[in-house]
This record gives C-alpha cells, structure tokens and sequence, in this order.
C-alpha cells in the first residue's frame, strides 16, 4: 500500500480465534510500527488509488503486447480471464474491480530463455516485491518459490520459463520498450 518500497507494515484480519493468537503473538513478537513509519504510510494511502489505476492501465498495456510476441509462450493476467478460465469469471467480477498490476508469462524454451530474457532487462528491476512504484520482475521457480518442492511448484502452475512482473507507474511505452530488448536479447 505504500508504494515506494520504503517500509514494511500491515494488518491482521479474520477469526475472533485468529485475533486472539495473533494478539497472543504480539507480546513477543511485537507489532507496532514506529511513528515515522506510519507517516511514511499515511503519506502513501493518498496516492494509492492513483497509483493502483496507472500500475493497472500499464499492465493492461503489457500483457497486450506479450500476448503478442512470438517469444512468449502463455501469459497469465486477471484480463484474460474470460478467455482463459470462463469458469472463474463470476468469482472474478465479484472479487475484482481492476485487472490489477500483476501479470506472469511463460517464456519459449525455458528456464535459460528466462533468465536470458530477466538478466536484459534495463529499466524494470529484477527484485521480489509487488505494489511499487516502479517494476520488478522475477523468477517464481527459483526465487519466490525456492524453497517449495518442484511438485508442489509444478502442481501450481509454476514452471522454470515463468516470469513475474509486478508493474509500475512509470511511462508504459517505455515498458514495453525494456520488454523488446530484453526478449530480443533471447
């Protein structure tokens, strides 16, 4: 929710029994964050909403041009979901009121075309965080879900020609242009 990769804050909800131990976790643990923090925070919610419809309109504008290139084996998106899984569509118009900024693709070939694809990258970052600013990208398999066995992986869909974008706010054009050269360089 802050957006500027400069802070780590959040919120608990659910059960009375998940409130209870995690209010019982707290006393060791500690979960208050400090004053400055929350001002880093509340300063961001006022541009959030602003920030989620550009992250959101620029991903839509990546996605389309992925689905596109000959490069690109399949790409997940929240936008393709009529045409990929109609099954989901009610759960997603109920749920969802944007597409949202994320979106992963599988690169032709695999774990190698990947990584050569990851490594050109100039301007889209290659880190693990979502709901920045600017882009990320990474590698699911070996980064995020490392740690997972490779049936578990396999059993969700992750596979080593996969990538993850968590898009930005930056000009999408320029994007698209970071994409080109990254997927030229494969």
């Amino acid at each position: 929710m802050a957006g500027h990769s400069d802070l780590i804050a959040g919120a608990a909800i659910g059960s009375k029994e998940i409130i209870k131990a995690i209010k019982k976790s707290r006393t060791v643990f500690g979960t208050i964050i400090d004053p400055h923090t929350s001002w880093l925070l509340m300063r961001s919610l006022e541009t959030l909403k602003i920030r989620m419809e550009a992250a959101a309109a620029n991903a839509e504008k990546v996605a389309a041009y992925l689905l596109q290139h000959p490069k690109i084996e399949k790409v997940y998106y929240l936008g393709y979901t009529k045409k990929n899984n109609p099954g989901q569509v009610a759960i997603l118009e109920k749920q969802y009121l944007s597409n949202g900024a994320m979106l992963s693709f599988d690169v032709k070939g695999g774990e190698k075309e990947a990584f050569t694809f990851l490594n050109n990258l100039k301007h889209i970052k290659l880190a693990v965080s979502l709901g920045g600013t600017e882009s990320l990208a990474e590698h699911p398999f070996s980064m995020t879900h490392a740690d997972e066995p490779d049936e578990e992986k396999n059993r969700l869909g992750l596979t080593q020609k996969m990538v993850r974008l968590s898009v930005g706010i930056e000009n999408p054009d320029d994007l698209v242009r970071d994409i080109e050269q990254a997927l030229e360089a494969i």
